[in-house]
């Protein structure tokens, strides 16, 4: 008897509260991007999916195609479940966490990180724009080259 192992309860309740049902392919895709924090592309997680990581072993092993991958990590940004970075190299990268703090992404490699705690960067002038205007998103993304020793 071929039995699939039992969904994560967490991630069955996270994304229920998120207002989206459970399916197979959600799960999937939850259990990489919630696992640890990460900065993934869609390619990337495909690529762990295909790839059977680790951090998907309790997942059924049916494959998931790349556009519900791509429409899965979509609809998990528009739930709030995700952050959506832009970060100047034409690809997306998905943040597991979805609060509000500043990046940097090495230009070379094109991996995103967060930066330390104890840096600060400030945005002004916020409340001054036009009548009418109104902050939707902020993305801070510092992109640097690392030096050699």
């Amino acid at each position: 008897m071929n039995r699939r192992p039992a969904p994560d309860l967490d991630l069955v309740q996270r994304l229920r509260s998120a207002g989206l049902q459970p399916t197979r392919q959600r799960l999937a895709v939850a259990a990489v991007m919630f696992a640890q924090p990460v900065h993934l592309t869609a390619e990337q997680v495909v690529k762990t999916l295909h790839g059977g990581a680790p951090t998907v072993a309790d997942v059924d092993a049916t494959p998931i195609s790349r556009a519900t991958v791509y429409a899965t990590l979509a609809q998990f940004a528009e739930a709030g479940l995700l952050r959506k970075l832009h970060t100047g190299t034409g690809a997306v990268v998905y943040d597991s966490n979805p609060t509000l703090h500043p990046h940097w992404v090495d230009v070379d490699t094109g991996q995103v990180h967060d930066l330390p705690p104890g840096v600060r960067l400030q945005v002004s002038g916020i409340d001054t724009l036009p009548a009418g205007l109104q902050v939707q998103d902020v993305q801070l993304m510092l992109r640097v080259k690392t030096s050699a020793a």
